[in-house]
């Protein structure tokens, strides 16, 4: 680990005794971009918000949300004007949006899973190596990092001393989410700026609280908002288009549920350019597994499935999400979007999607091309002109799979 990562990582951890401690202690800032462009935002247990230094003056960051139960301390943030060229904070860097990214790592479904009689080893960097992947991460220096969802998994306590997660924190509360997902990404919050996508386990059931303290970039409604409108960030000369999914069921939607996330689609879509990514959690067009003798595709997500059908062709090129825990792609024959599925950040995996029938529809439209990769795993984007290259890595920064983006097809040849 190099000594700016590690250095990343203590500025995070410094946070670790916020509740208990004598001295305000203040987390490194973190960067978030939405529709109005970024955001710099901190948490703090002092009594007033921090300065940041933007360029050659200081300003003041100002209250997002005070303590609140189990937040021990104030979220603050302040605006990042695109003419900004340089952020410090405390005399460290902060990361500064740049005007066209050329390198993007794009990961999901991060934190250690404990629901229930279930429980994944989170002391064990093998068996949840979140830490390890944003490390590697940051080493490759993206230019931002977009986390498609699902950040927040400790839901219950461990269950026994020997499952590998006796200490760990749980329910929805700053210790929760400081174990699951600030301590370990701490590298890659140093590094880029990032997109947050709100995944199910953000739900306002689940925790939904915590998302809109800490991840949501707009402005924090009074409480938990189930929908939120899509909204689109403009990079250059192209755009994401972020869908809020969080309530969507996998299976068997009821109608209502159905209606409400249709014009929730006719909003995301009339946002579309023809170099616009989807960025939703739940996957619109996949295979969650195959069933029975005959190996019938159970398709995913029904709430989005039935809520787009009849609003005609799909204008995105892509869409990336998470939910299903491995890498997978689908590419259709007609005009819809290539489907990728990117999560395997960390949390317990899924099997590959490896034992399906030759040939197979969703939707009514024939797959042409899968890809199916079990493991811990993340995505780099890197621009080649017109097109994007893509790099299926694990852990350790090896290669698992070579794949490119070229209109509506994300192919990923043998």
């Amino acid at each position: 680990m190099n000594r700016a990562i590690r250095n990343a990582v203590l500025s995070f951890a410094a946070a670790a005794g916020l509740a208990g401690a004598a001295a305000a202690e203040t987390l490194h800032p973190w960067v978030v971009l939405g529709p109005q462009g970024a955001v710099v935002r901190t948490a703090t247990t002092d009594a007033a918000c921090p300065r940041i230094r933007y360029d050659d003056f200081d300003r003041p960051m100002q209250v997002r949300v005070g303590p609140w139960q189990d937040y021990p301390h104030t979220v603050c943030e302040a605006p990042l004007p695109g003419i900004v060229k340089s952020v410090t904070f405390a005399g460290r860097p902060v990361p500064v949006p740049p005007p066209d990214p050329q390198r993007i790592v794009l990961l999901g479904d991060t934190g250690c899973r404990i629901r229930g009689g279930f429980a994944q080893a989170c002391n064990d960097p093998a068996e949840w190596p979140f830490a390890r992947l944003a490390a590697t991460a940051a080493g490759l220096k993206p230019d931002l990092v977009i986390h498609v969802g699902d950040y927040h998994y400790r839901e219950s306590p461990c269950p026994q001393p020997s499952a590998g997660c006796e200490g760990s924190p749980y329910g929805y509360n700053w210790a929760t989410w400081q174990a699951d997902f600030f301590t370990p990404a701490a590298p890659l919050l140093a590094t880029a700026p990032w997109v947050m996508v709100r995944g199910n386990h953000e739900d306002c059931r689940r925790a939904g609280h915590g998302w809109y303290r800490y991840l949501e970039p707009r402005v924090r409604p009074v409480d938990c908002e189930a929908f939120t409108e899509p909204y689109r960030i403009t990079l250059g000369d192209f755009s994401l288009v972020v869908l809020d999914t969080a309530h969507a069921l996998d299976q068997r939607p009821p109608q209502p549920l159905i209606e409400r996330y249709r014009p929730q689609i006719e909003q995301a879509r009339a946002l579309a350019t023809p170099t616009s990514w989807l960025l939703a959690h739940h996957p619109i067009y996949a295979i969650w597994r195959f069933e029975g003798q005959e190996r019938r595709p159970i398709e995913t997500n029904q709430t989005l499935l039935a809520a787009s059908e009849g609003l005609g062709p799909d204008p995105f090129p892509v869409v990336f999400s998470g939910h299903i825990h491995r890498f997978d792609v689908f590419r259709f024959a007609g005009q819809r979007p290539s489907q990728v599925i990117v999560g395997g950040g960390g949390t317990a995996i899924d099997g590959a999607l490896n034992d399906g029938p030759p040939s197979y529809a969703i939707a009514g439209m024939e797959v042409v091309e899968r890809t199916s990769e079990k493991g811990f795993l993340f995505l780099l984007l890197e621009r080649a002109g017109a097109e994007w290259q893509a790099s299926v890595m694990d852990v350790e920064g090896r290669v698992v799979r070579r794949c490119r983006l070229e209109g509506k097809n994300f192919s990923c040849p043998q």
